[in-house]
């Protein structure tokens, strides 16, 4: 899941000089966004042969710089591509599909917030609910201030509760490699944040500034809140709000739901000599609904093509999701329920998130004003920057005659590729 330090280095690559997070403060209707087409939608024969040379792109990208495996889904108005390349496994060698399933880390903050979303367009909760009205006095007595915290605070961050998972060097990042495979709980996990300051100093320019903490713990105690308010398991309200609606049957919620066939294998230089490791077996329980979602670039472009075209919410309710929030950091970078802001130079505006959990990268962003769905999922971290080769290719194309979707898609990478993790250290989440 993302942190502050990521944001810092996305921030930089942006040319903003900070440490934390991401975009314009600005609503938008439904009936304003560009609905984009069915994943299904046939390409053209122009569009065929830009698949071509963006696979080219990537197997090259892949191979020069030793990625393990990657997939990319991109959803215009009217042209689609999904791509893969590297391997899902390196033990076996076996190629990385399109369809291929990947841990998607805080990319999973999204989904929280709509399930939250969806609950309150049904009656069974407030945003504006303090967290004493779901939460039991052995949390509420723990966390300070915790009568007067609202759901929306918990899902924007203004909360300002402590980060659990902030870094390298938090009790609960240093815990999981001790024992991987624990099944934790989510009142295991909100305990680290027991008897912690809000917008905490020690976190100032990691996960915090004084108006603002990485959502991390607020979104765990979010899905305990969805829990309480439907006498379900998150896992079943996301099912039935979310996922079986929408035909998403390649994403799940780790924590709580086996997964046919599972996931691709993860990797990363446990060790740091040099060699990658696999480390598939950490159990995705400690991301909890702050990130521990497993999916595919076809649903991820799906759920995108959903919210961001008003199938998913009502207008009001999307446009709440949009009130991006003034984080300290400059107006370039803000964020929303659940959603990330930013600012692409050359390109304009985009909402999404990125994420990573061990062994695994995530990007997914929406490009409001092209109609334009991007994302990527590699299976190692840190992950690379695969879209700065595509970008290259891409604006050679540009230089020659080419039709205008091909332009599109070329701007799309060159957006993209501000965004990578550039993270070395094994456990930690963004």
């Amino acid at each position: 899941m993302m942190n502050m330090r990521y944001l810092y280095q996305t921030a930089a690559s942006l040319t903003i000089a900070t440490t934390v997070l991401l975009g314009t403060a600005e609503s938008a209707t439904a009936a304003s966004l560009v609905s984009t087409p069915s994943i299904n939608s046939p390409a053209s024969s122009t569009n065929d042969k830009l698949a071509r040379k963006l696979q080219q792109t990537l197997d090259k990208t892949v191979k020069d710089n030793r990625i393990t495996g990657a997939t990319v889904g991109i959803i215009g108005t009217q042209k689609t591509w999904f791509g893969a390349s590297g391997v899902s496994s390196l033990e076996t060698k076996t190629a990385m599909r399109p369809q291929d399933r990947f841990p998607i880390g805080s990319t999973t903050k999204p989904f929280t917030a709509v399930t939250v979303l969806k609950l309150a367009e049904e009656g069974k909760l407030s945003l504006e609910d303090t967290l004493d009205k779901w939460l039991p006095a052995s949390i509420l007595d723990n966390i300070p201030d915790s009568k007067s915290i609202t759901i929306r605070q918990l899902l924007n961050g203004t909360s300002g509760i402590y980060d659990i998972l902030y870094g390298d060097d938090s009790p609960l990042q240093q815990e999981i490699p001790k024992n991987p495979t624990k099944q934790w709980t989510p009142e295991e996990l909100v305990a680290y944040a027991y008897g912690k300051p809000r917008f905490a100093e020690e976190l100032q320019g990691i996960t915090c500034t004084p108006k603002y903490c990485y959502p991390n713990t607020g979104m765990i105690l979010a899905g305990m809140i969805i829990e309480k308010a439907t006498g379900s398991t998150f896992a079943d309200v996301l099912r039935s709000r979310i996922l079986n609606p929408l035909g998403m049957n390649n994403t799940f919620f780790a924590a709580q739901e086996q997964i046919p066939d599972g996931y691709v294998n993860g990797y990363l230089d446990y060790d740091n000599n040099g060699t990658l490791d696999n480390v598939t077996g950490v159990n995705l329980s400690f991301a909890s609904t702050a990130g521990g979602i497993v999916s595919n670039t076809q649903d991820l472009t799906r759920f995108a093509t959903a919210l961001f075209g008003g199938e998913l919410l009502s207008a009001d309710s999307l446009n709440q999701m949009l009130d991006f929030q003034d984080i300290g950091v400059g107006d370039s970078l803000k964020y929303g329920l659940g959603l990330v802001s930013t600012e692409f130079e050359g390109i304009g505006k985009a909402w999404g998130h990125n994420g990573s959990v061990t062994g695994y990268g995530s990007q997914w962003w929406y490009f409001p004003d092209l109609g334009i769905t991007y994302v990527d999922l590699q299976n190692q971290q840190p992950a690379s920057d695969i879209l700065s080769g595509i970008l290259k290719s891409l604006l050679k194309e540009q230089s020659k005659p080419v039709p205008e979707p091909s332009a599109i898609a070329g701007l799309i990478m060159l957006g993209a590729a501000g965004i990578v993790l550039k993270r070395k250290r094994i456990f930690t989440q963004k």
